[in-house]
């Protein structure tokens, strides 16, 4: 059963433990982030005593109960440690193979505590670890470091690994893994760099779990795999995530110049339907078991480079920086994931710095779209090179606060928007408001309200779009613990999630113990963070400025105003059970278990 693989690591005397969960907390908070945020809380650590690189500091990657079962959209692993970049408790995800390879080497949950002397990397294997010197991997690129391991180890292991960044202990470092994907956000690279560990190999045994009920999981598996192939992830299926830089700058919701605007200039040289499909486009790709393969592989003739492209590198990297030209954007894409730095918080830097830059406010000097020079700051920042790689490498928030330029800085909580910009998409504002990760578009989805025009329309900011955003943010919680990849929340709706549980581990649940469980996931996570009103602010610039939606929309000046905000944030507050200052009551905490 899920649980009963759990290894504890500590890499300063380079020792491992195995032990149990015992079964009633897996039915409390699942597996993944849900279940790395109780195992930090038991740890009794508190947020304000922890620097993120003390060897203290837990780093966490958890799979899940569905984890490995062959379900289609769950492969899933979430990391959970103390972030550097926003200094909370806070959590990022990944797919690919990890999720169930993990299971498959006989790890449910890997606990990493303290640190190595030297650069090492860890081979796992049945529930065994071996731990070994990584002096020849140091200073590699995240793709030399998974090819020279998948060449020792087998193309059958799952291998995450760290770039010069995390190295560097870039605070938005990323840890790679299957060439394009990450446990991107929150820099979870660094937490690992400052452990020196390079790379985690995962070496599978038997490729199965354990299914409590097999026949009902047969006609369970079937009813999923069909849903998963229809009307429920065509769009993923037809055009991956690429389809949103059409809509994005059509409906006017695409983040450029680094958020002056809602849609960039010449657009349609990156849009999928009018280019990329047809000049860039060489593949789908899927991560392990998903028949959706949302995954696009674009080959740029020009610079001889294959690369994973999706939406938030595009925008982060293009609609932010000015750049509408896909050969570069694949360019700096492909150097981005190499260097081991998330593209979202990336691009949100680059950005910063040319808005500065044309401001005065810096003596760099960079413009909008000039690809070379990006490059450039893409290696100093990696390496930490120079002075402006030095600031670049701190993030949006540490950098203004540097610089003493606060209010121009766009983040909540130090983490950077994706993009969907929460003026013209108003499902957003709260969704970024009240995500404990910070500006993370996956904490409640909010954008996949706005866009189809659900609760009330993409404008609207009262009950029925708070209720429908806080929907999805208690099945993310759930989807992030369970694991299921979100874009399977056309799939696994409440009902679905909650009999596939049942069937593979043998619980009882009941759809109110499940939205229990989702409740109480996220009121922990902010009663951890010691979250109030405060850390729930939007940047500045959204209730100052306005952007214009794109033509032919008319009356296109929109803004936030206060009053929105406060409504929709104080509708939330009451809802969620906390105070008028957004603080868990003991009521609440009480109610969910959770003290």
């Amino acid at each position: 059963m899920f649980g009963d693989n759990v290894l504890r690591i500590n890499c300063n005397s380079k020792e491992y433990f195995k032990e149990k969960i015992d079964k009633e907390i897996i039915k409390k908070y699942l597996g993944g982030r849900g279940l790395g945020l109780y195992l930090i809380y038991k740890m009794g650590i508190k947020i304000e005593d922890l620097d993120p690189f003390d060897g203290k500091n837990p780093f966490i990657i958890s799979s899940g109960p569905l984890t490995g079962s062959n379900l289609p959209l769950v492969t899933r692993a979430a990391a959970v440690f103390k972030s550097p970049l926003t200094d909370r408790w806070n959590y990022s995800t990944v797919g690919g193979t990890l999720g169930a390879i993990m299971r498959y080497a006989k790890v449910d949950v890997l606990i990493i505590t303290e640190k190595f002397d030297t650069p090492s990397y860890l081979f796992i294997e049945n529930g065994n670890v071996e731990f070994n010197e990584a002096k020849n991997l140091w200073g590699k690129d995240t793709l030399e470091t998974e090819n020279i391991l998948k060449k020792k180890y087998g193309n059958d292991s799952a291998i995450i690994s760290i770039g010069p960044a995390g190295e560097n202990l870039v605070l938005y470092s990323s840890i790679n893994h299957e060439k394009w994907r990450q446990f991107g956000r929150e820099g979870g690279g660094a937490v690992i760099g400052s452990k020196k560990i390079k790379a985690i190999v995962f070496k599978p045994s038997l490729r199965k779990v354990d299914i409590e009920d097999e026949n009902k999981y047969e006609i369970i598996f079937k009813e999923i795999f069909k849903r998963s192939m229809g009307i429920d992830t065509k769009s993923y299926k037809e055009n991956g995530t690429l389809g949103l830089i059409d809509s994005g700058n059509e409906l006017g919701f695409f983040p450029s110049y680094y958020w002056d605007k809602v849609f960039l200039d010449d657009w349609k040289n990156i849009s999928w339907k009018y280019n990329l499909k047809e000049k860039y486009y060489k593949g789908p790709g899927a991560c392990l078991y998903c028949p959706v393969s949302c995954h696009r592989e674009m080959y740029s003739e020009k610079y001889k480079k294959v690369y994973d492209l999706e939406y938030e590198t595009t925008m982060a990297l293009g609609g932010l920086t000015g750049i509408n030209d896909p050969d570069e954007i694949i360019k700096l894409g492909e150097l981005t994931d190499r260097m081991g730095l998330d593209s979202i918080s990336l691009g949100n830097l680059l950005g910063f710095l040319i808005y500065l830059s044309k401001k005065g406010i810096i003596n760099e000097k960079i413009d909008w779209g000039d690809s070379n020079k990006i490059e450039e700051l893409i290696l100093k920042i990696a390496n930490k090179r120079e002075e402006i790689g030095e600031l670049g490498a701190l993030g949006v928030k540490k950098l203004s606060e540097q610089l003493g330029v606060k209010d121009l800085a766009i983040h909540v909580k130090g983490l950077e928007p994706a993009g969907y910009d929460p003026r013209t998409l108003k499902g957003m504002i709260l969704t970024y408001s009240v995500s404990e990760r910070g500006a993370d578009h996956l904490w409640s989805s909010g954008y996949a309200v706005d866009i189809p025009g659900k609760g009330g329309g993409r404008f609207a900011t009262g009950l029925e779009k708070v209720d429908a955003v806080m929907d999805l943010e208690e099945r993310n919680a759930i989807y992030d613990s369970g694991l299921i990849c979100k874009f399977g929340r056309g799939v696994y709706n409440w009902d679905t999630i909650l009999n596939t549980l049942n069937i593979v581990t043998g619980f009882d649940l009941t759809i109110e113990e499940l939205k229990n469980i989702a409740q109480r996931i996220i009121v922990l996570h902010r009663y951890l963070n010691k979250t109030n009103i405060n850390d729930d602010k939007l940047p500045y610039r959204f209730f100052r400025e306005y952007v214009n939606l794109p033509s032919p929309f008319e009356d296109g000046k929109c803004i936030i105003s206060e009053e929105e905000w406060k409504n929709m944030i104080s509708t939330y507050y009451i809802k969620r059970g906390y105070t008028v200052d957004g603080i868990p009551t003991t009521e609440t905490l009480t109610k969910l278990n959770i003290i």
